[in-house]
């Protein structure tokens, strides 16, 4: 018999196979067909349906219910051709979950000085082997198929620098792929490296970081490796690496640069945009090109291109670590930015070519879900893949000791995934923040399962990126909205979105409620994508001249600052930071995306703002209100001259003045204590506030 590509099987569901045997050959008419395998085995199958197609004849066939996974199939017709069976559909039927699903703590590769021991989960495939390189020699060996799909070995010998790929024989082909849980690779992601715990980890993370009892205690500042040091002017001995962020004393005409600038800003955590292995930039040579990250190629594994040595496993490991612990010893926390919502390319995937069909979401005829608008979006209610994510935090919140992670469109996701995430995440590190890109995104998934914004009452520990503060306040952020103003760049009629806002929109009391608690509220008016605050602002208050805007640009981050929820940062918006009002620069080279520390000694009066409105909020518990009713109790309004706002908390005062008039309101009881450019501690008759300012004051009790 003769394998032909005239036809094709596909085993989709239990019991049963999709025939297609196309119309040129012999009008694709086939009167029986029957299984068989290399040992022997020999079943017809039963016709169950015949439906003529345009180019092809699709049967639908009833087979025998002993089909073995571990076993290849080829599938004979009539017309004395056959074809392998590939296994499809059928493994998005919850019973192959259940059949296959692997709780054990021992996928990827686990080092010894004496053996390494390696195991895949790879249930559709017949035969699985490790091709090791190691010290000039090769080794292949065949691996051991067990319980649950997972293939299983172990290799003699001291492997410390080894290299390894698996060869997946299924449907048909044989497929090399990298170790879905390998801890390193080599550059540009080729070979999963072995690597000895001990040794890539052998600095030890002993800083005692302050509990954090509640969200709204954290400042998060978004930073992207590469983009903090590529410039000269960074100072640094290398520029966008690992260790160019983790070296100390650097900095540009006097002003510090880097991590000691990041530390002298008094955050308390850095976000950091991906940092596994991503695709899109050439390792060995990155000054060909350019990206942020967001097209994972390998969760487990650190991105070369920040390694200063990509061919060497250990570098990255080592150099991360040694980043993580100075962000440790400044007191800093340091969040990871997560890409779990889809795959660089779903074909060429080691999920796709290890266990077809499994590990992306697909609609009942088959068609990929693109909710994520990349061409793919991953299936966490998929088990093994859950389990994959929640491995993979373990493995960052364990090895690591991160903090916390920031959830890329997060609506793509499951709630029961993220709140799995977050119980393994808090069970090591109680302080941890789990929080994401809610965006109700047109993926495959019911809504009521989707870990969005609107279901946020089902996840009471994560938090949600609130586009409706930045929008409030600052304006719309998409390219074609840059005209559109917020409440502070001169859109007045929006006070009651405005309030809400102020409130991290948790209280019914003014306007819009969205969460149940502040601590979801993640409260910004710039981060990575869309254009930033100074080159919308260029757009939507271009009647204005600079000093004007920088005024504005200043009470942006002044209510990011007061706003009850937890403030976010993006990297420069506090010296005004522009990509040349370019919005989505994923991949648009250095000259828009890096740090522009010229820029920050130019604008460093902003600078000093925000380190100001930092510390008074650190120092006063008002701004950082825990729940609801505590809001509900402590805070009021006030709304004076029609727009400008008296935001009450307890025993403090903000008044909010966005327009060109300067305004005096009298005293009473209070005392300034930032008047709109610096901390003070000044009691008069009457309060000034500037125009386009904010003062905050605190009653005498």
């Amino acid at each position: 018999m003769n394998i032909n590509t005239n036809l094709k099987a596909y085993l989709d569901d239990f019991g049963l196979i999709n025939v297609y045997i196309s119309k040129i050959f012999y009008n694709g008419k086939s009167d029986y067909f029957y299984l068989s395998n290399k040992d022997g085995y020999y079943k017809e199958c039963v016709i169950n349906s015949i439906v003529e197609n345009k180019d092809n004849v699709k049967y639908q066939l009833t087979i025998p219910t002993d089909y073995d996974f571990s076993k290849e199939y080829s599938l004979y017709c009539s017309l004395g051709i056959c074809c392998s069976v590939e296994v499809r559909y059928i493994v998005r039927n919850p019973k192959f979950d259940e059949m296959f699903y692997y709780d054990g703590n021992d996928l990827g590769s686990r080092y010894s000085k004496e053996k390494t021991s390696f195991a895949l989960w790879a249930p559709t495939a017949y035969k699985v082997y490790v091709s090791i390189e190691n010290n000039g020699f090769s080794i292949i060996k065949e691996m051991d198929r067990y319980d649950k799909g997972v293939y299983k070995t172990e290799v003699e010998g001291d492997l410390k620098h080894g290299l390894y790929n698996y060869l997946v024989f299924v449907n048909g082909v044989v497929n090399e792929i990298v170790d879905p849980y390998g801890l390193s690779s080599n550059a540009n992601g080729l070979k999963s490296a072995i690597i000895d715990i001990d040794e890539a980890f052998s600095e030890k993370d002993e800083y005692k970081l302050e509990e954090l009892k509640n969200n709204v205690d954290s400042i998060i500042y978004e930073i992207n490796i590469r983009d903090m040091t590529i410039s000269k002017e960074s100072g640094s001995s290398t520029n966008g690496k690992f260790s160019s962020l983790s070296e100390s004393n650097t900095s540009y005409r006097g002003y510090k640069t880097g991590i000691d600038y990041i530390s002298d800003l008094n955050v308390t955590h850095v976000q950091i945009m991906p940092v596994y292995d991503f695709v899109s930039v050439d390792e060995k040579h990155i000054d060909r090109s350019y990206n942020w990250g967001y097209d994972p190629m390998q969760y487990f594994t650190l991105e070369g291109s920040y390694s200063d040595n990509p061919d060497d496993p250990y570098d990255r490991i080592k150099t991360f670590k040694h980043l993580v612990c100075e962000f440790h010893k400044r007191g800093i926390r340091v969040n990871l930015d997560v890409v779990f919502n889809h795959i660089y390319d779903l074909k060429s995937s080691s999920f796709h070519k290890c266990v077809p069909y499994y590990y992306f979401r697909y609609d009942d005829n088959g068609g990929i879900s693109n909710g994520s608008f990349c061409g793919n979006d991953l299936d966490s209610t998929k088990k093994m893949f859950r389990k994959l994510i929640v491995d993979n935090i373990k493995m960052w919140s364990t090895l690591y000791k991160i903090d916390g992670f920031r959830f890329d469109l997060m609506g793509i996701i499951d709630v029961d995934t993220i709140n799995e995430v977050y119980d393994v995440a808090s069970s090591i590190n109680p302080s941890v923040m789990i929080y994401g890109e809610g965006w109700n995104l047109p993926t495959f998934l019911n809504d009521d399962k989707k870990a969005k914004i609107e279901n946020n009452y089902l996840m009471k520990n994560v938090g949600h990126f609130n586009d409706y503060f930045r929008d409030s306040i600052k304006g719309k952020s998409s390219d074609n909205e840059a005209y559109d103003k917020g409440f502070i760049t001169g859109n007045f009629n929006m006070m009651y979105e405005m309030l809400s806002s102020l409130v991290g929109n948790s209280v019914n009391t003014y306007y819009f409620k969205r969460f149940i608690d502040p601590n979801m509220s993640i409260n910004y008016v710039e981060a990575h994508d869309n254009m930033t605050c100074w080159d919308k602002m260029k757009e939507c208050c271009k009647e204005h001249p600079r000093e004007i805007r920088k005024k504005l640009h200043k009470l942006l981050i002044g209510c990011v600052m007061v706003s009850q929820g937890v403030p976010f940062i993006h990297a420069g918006q506090e010296f005004c930071r522009s990509k040349h009002s370019m919005g989505n620069t994923y991949n648009m080279n250095d000259n828009f995306n890096k740090m522009d520390w010229v820029r920050m000694v130019n604008y460093y009066d902003v600078v000093e703002y925000t380190k100001k409105l930092i510390k008074i909020r650190k120092e006063n518990d008002e701004f950082r209100l825990v729940s609801t009713d505590e809001i509900e109790k402590k805070v009021n309004f006030n709304v004076l001259d029609n727009v400008v706002i008296e935001y009450m908390i307890d025993n403090i005062k903000v008044i909010i003045n966005p327009t060109e008039y300067k305004r005096k309101y009298e005293s009473f009881d209070y005392t300034v204590i930032f008047d709109g450019e610096n901390i003070c501690n000044n009691k008069n008759k009457y309060i000034d506030v500037d125009s386009y300012s904010m003062v905050i004051c605190r009653k005498e009790i």
